[in-house]
């Protein structure tokens, strides 16, 4: 297995496994879409994406977004969302992804990498709490903003 940010070469491969992701979190498959977000982060280079690589195709990804927390006065990671593939699920691959950015959070100088996940996702809460990631005090909320569900 390997572990690395990914490239605009990788914008194909990593755009199935993109609309795969997608549907797991109740949105539509959606290969133009997803294809079109990835390319505008690459691009952009707003995020940075980690792709794990298992004899040579792309097996699950990573996104880190650049966050800020004001009352700490401190930049951090958000890591928004992480994905393995259905067949390479207990394999280590979400380990080497969390401690890739993990690592990367610590090479540049941030103070922490922060997530978060549904309530009722019990196997990411495991492996995020065995990994050393710990609950916070916060309750999270959102307010929609567009009518567009996908």
């Amino acid at each position: 297995m390997k572990i690395r940010q990914a490239n605009l070469q990788d914008l194909e491969p990593l755009a199935a496994v993109f609309a795969e992701y997608r549907t797991t979190a109740g949105q539509d498959y959606n290969l133009a879409g997803g294809k079109e977000f990835l390319r505008d982060r690459l691009t952009k280079k707003d995020c940075i994406i980690f792709i794990a690589i298992i004899d040579d195709s792309i097996t699950g990804f990573t996104l880190l977004f650049p966050f800020f927390t004001p009352a700490g006065i401190k930049e951090i990671w958000l890591l928004n969302d992480i994905y393995i593939a259905d067949e390479y699920r207990h394999q280590g691959v979400a380990q080497s992804l969390l401690s890739e950015a993990v690592f990367f959070s610590k090479k540049t100088n941030k103070s922490k990498v922060y997530l978060a996940t549904k309530v009722d996702n019990v196997n990411s809460q495991t492996l995020f709490e065995k990994f050393g990631f710990r609950k916070t005090d916060y309750i999270n909320y959102e307010f929609i903003t567009e009518n567009s569900h996908s």
